[in-house]
């Protein structure tokens, strides 16, 4: 086993605007983990895995090649397959900046449901009226 945990892991939050075929938005992917830059490839390694334990088969190449680690937060953008997708934000850990995401992600979710099940309910409605009027 590879042990790679000389490296410079980084805590991050993965965040992705999900698009849909034939449609606009279909939510938020988010996700935490760690990354590190090891002669010129990025490598992911899960949020559950403690320091020792990010080795290989654990830790996979994303896919992305940088000269050096960006500075976070950035964007992946380009070609090509990849573990991590392009148009993921990689953003630096903060427990205040992942709740503020999960709990975004949650009432996207739950207004998403409540237009699809109650579109012409006066509860959806009303919503609706807050939200387009706060933005």
């Amino acid at each position: 086993m590879n042990t790679l945990t000389h490296l410079n892991w980084q805590p991050v939050i993965l965040l992705k605007v999900v698009r849909l075929p034939f449609s606009d938005l279909g939510g938020l992917s988010l996700k935490c983990a760690y990354l590190a830059h090891d002669n010129g490839r990025v490598l992911y390694a899960d949020w559950t895995l403690d320091a020792a334990e990010r080795a290989e088969p654990l830790v996979f190449a994303t896919g992305w090649t940088f000269t050096s680690m960006p500075m976070l937060p950035f964007l992946l953008h380009g070609d090509g397959a990849k573990r991590v997708p392009s148009g993921t934000w990689v953003l630096p850990y903060k427990d205040s900046l992942y709740t503020l995401y999960s709990s975004a992600s949650a009432v996207l979710a739950r207004l998403l449901a409540q237009i699809d099940q109650q579109p012409t309910d006066p509860n959806t409605i009303t919503t609706l009226i807050r939200l387009t009027e706060s933005l």
